[in-house]
């Protein structure tokens, strides 16, 4: 579609910002995306994207880059980590024959896929590296973006997509540091060659124990093993928030485990380590003309699995809202954050309680915590309002959630 209206521009180049990117180009919008880096990347790490968020990227016209490269999980299932047993089995796809809730692809990914395959989405020409921002001042004409390489351009609107660190959020609200939230995690991918390529099936599996928990499932189809894993900790030593980790530390730090988790963990040669920040949910995700998506918005710890998720759930509703108020974009901004903003907190609330209940040192609460929300239909970590979200029909509905869980990290 030719591109017409105001110009617009995104600040980050990784997953929500070349997401947003590809949907606003969809529906006709002049879009720059200016990224800091040289080179385009991510780490080598897998990612889970929800049925929800596929279906706002299948919207917007990414179902043929997608469908090639992820893996569809049919199952989540929660096992013990120190002996196996299994907790729970949800299923998360239904077949053509058996229509069922969650009706769209559960996708695991090699993070460089992904944004390999959004990226190449959006107009090359229209994406610049190496351009840091140092500096952002809106007037009644536009919003002026300073760069580090010196380079000046001004934009009708501008979209923050920049993450937690975002430098979009700080210019409209100031340095707002994030907190650490308690919990150091490791990432490492391991050759299914040396695991096995049947050994976790079409599923992603969460070994769960007190103060922990570690995720497991396939990448590139059966080639890698990713793992994640969680600890509990009441101390981040480390001026980075991601740095090269220590495979031995990370097999010290998981002692007792099931044979199938000792034996991904003990082939694991390299590893990063971060400790995972965060902020309290807020009402501060952007005014005039400019609005922050994703992490700059509403970071969240990965509990949920729903950080990636509700960036791209963000660029869906973000594109329809503009699209359909061309005439004022200022408006469609704020409608965007009046529906968005509530299901987003509820969404940071749910990663915090998944947390609670998932480390929990009480086993009999946790199973008892599954079984009850197992026996409504739910998933075990009451997910199902998360999956069962329309974004094509639901994207100008505003929705209220039950504030079940404090907003305190």
């Amino acid at each position: 579609m030719a591109s017409h209206g105001p110009s617009i521009a995104i600040v980050g180049g990784g997953l929500g910002g070349f997401a947003t990117a590809a949907a606003l180009q969809k529906v006709g919008f002049d879009v720059e995306v200016f990224e800091r880096t040289r080179e385009l990347g991510e780490i080598g790490s897998g990612i889970n994207v929800s049925q929800q968020a596929i279906k706002g990227l299948y919207a917007s016209g990414l179902a043929g880059r997608l469908d090639p490269i992820g893996n569809r999980i049919e199952n989540q299932i929660h096992r013990s980590m120190y002996t196996g047993e299994q907790l729970s089995k949800t299923e998360l796809m239904r077949t053509d024959a058996v229509e069922g809730r969650f009706t769209a692809p559960y996708y695991a990914f090699h993070r460089r896929d992904l944004l390999d395959a959004l990226a190449g989405a959006v107009d090359p020409s229209r994406v610049h590296l190496n351009h840091l921002l140092v500096d952002l001042s809106e007037s009644k004409d536009g919003v002026e973006l300073v760069f580090e390489n010196g380079v000046r351009r001004t934009f009708d609107f501008v979209i923050g997509a920049d993450g937690i660190r975002s430098r979009v959020r700080e210019a409209l609200y100031g340095e707002q540091p994030a907190e650490f939230t308690g919990q150091v995690a490791w990432r490492a991918l391991v050759s299914a060659d040396v695991v096995g390529r049947d050994i976790l099936g079409p599923n992603v599996y969460s070994w769960v124990g007190k103060g922990s928990h570690v995720m497991t499932y396939y990448v590139r189809g059966r080639e890698q093993v990713n793992l994640t894993t969680q600890l509990d900790s009441d101390e981040w030593v480390g001026e980075g928030w991601s740095i090269p980790g220590d495979a031995e530390e990370l097999r010290a730090a998981f002692p007792e485990l099931a044979p199938t988790l000792r034996k991904i963990i003990d082939s694991v040669d390299v590893t990063l380590k971060w400790g995972l920040f965060g902020r309290q949910p807020s009402f501060d995700w952007g005014h005039g003309r400019v609005q922050l998506i994703g992490d700059a918005a509403h970071p969240m710890l990965p509990n949920a699995g729903q950080g990636a998720s509700q960036a791209f759930e963000d660029a869906y509703v973000l594109s329809r809202w503009l699209d359909a108020g061309r005439d004022d974009p200022e408006q469609a901004f704020a409608s965007f954050r009046n529906v968005r903003i509530p299901r987003a907190h509820a969404v940071q609330r749910q990663s915090l309680a998944n947390s609670k209940l998932v480390h929990a040192g009480d086993w009999e609460q946790r199973q008892a915590a599954f079984e009850e929300r197992k026996k409504s239909g739910d998933t075990p970590l009451g997910m199902s309002w998360i999956y069962d979200y329309e974004p094509e029909r639901e994207w100008n509905i505003r929705q209220e959630y039950p504030l079940s869980t404090p907003l305190t990290l």
